[in-house]
């Protein structure tokens, strides 16, 4: 079997890949976004793809969220939690004053760009990888990467764990198109939207007390229908599969305008 993710070789959904795939059981395809990954998937070319969805300092990464709303067929099969060290990685700090890197680690080393960067010209680039790739190329600017591209680009480290705070880690979704889930303790995902009444969400969130269900997560994202409509995501956690939670899925997707279980895992 097949499996994308956002590439190139030495990403950090590169290295959630590897964790994966750990007994080599899959060929590897990179993407070079995380919508040609997912596109890989919905037409058959790989049977699963690896995707971020959330990062513990810069919060959910909306293109992945996007995706799997508006793919049906799309499902969640697991999460891979990985830990996340930015380094600095170039050939000389004296060159060309130009840095590469994909926005989220952009986004996670804010503090450190402002304090020792600020003269430094900031180019988004797709990945972290492909910041490596620039810059090997190059011969010049420097880049935020993982350690491992150092090595895989021939780049010099020139600072290490650059990250605005330690504990930081990024979520990984591994998605395929069956729906097949062990009854056992699992996060469930959900995404609906409420009925246009006063109190709807209250009420729809109130079962989860009632049934006695652990919430940890919410985001809302606009329907693309007309402003101010929503859709909402949910991750709940659930002890096992069994009629109490199943009359909890039945109640809930009768409150709902649209409901929709997007995994178990």
């Amino acid at each position: 079997m097949k499996i994308s993710y956002l590439g190139p070789i030495g990403t950090y959904c590169y290295e959630a890949c590897n964790l994966y795939n750990k007994d080599n059981d899959f060929e590897m395809i990179p993407a070079k976004t995380i919508t040609e990954a997912i596109e890989l998937l919905r037409s058959n070319d790989v049977g699963k793809a690896i995707v971020p969805i959330e990062n513990s300092i810069k919060g959910t990464v909306i293109e992945t969220l996007d995706n799997i709303i508006e793919n049906e067929e799309l499902f969640i099969k697991e999460e891979i939690m990985l830990d996340i060290d930015h380094y600095l990685l170039g050939h000389n700090l004296n060159k060309e004053k130009k840095l590469y890197s994909h926005a989220q680690a952009l986004g996670q080393c804010k503090r450190y760009i402002k304090d020792k960067l600020k003269d430094y010209e900031i180019v988004e680039v797709e990945s972290t990888a492909k910041a490596s790739e620039i810059v090997n190329n190059s011969k010049s600017g420097i880049c935020i990467a993982n350690k491992a591209c150092a090595k895989l680009y021939n780049l010099e480290v020139l600072d290490e764990k650059i990250q605005d705070r330690s504990n930081n880690k990024t979520r990984f979704f591994v998605l395929a198109k069956d729906n097949y889930h062990k009854n056992s303790r699992v996060k469930v995902s959900i995404v609906f939207s409420t009925n246009n009444s006063p109190g709807a969400l209250y009420q729809i969130l109130g079962l989860l007390n009632t049934f006695e269900i652990n919430m940890s997560k919410i985001e809302s994202r606009p329907s693309e229908k007309k402003l101010g409509d929503y859709l909402f995501w949910i991750d709940v956690e659930i002890n096992e599969l069994n009629e109490k939670t199943n009359v909890f899925f039945e109640i809930l997707k009768g409150k709902c305008s649209y409901f929709r279980i997007l995994g178990f895992y």
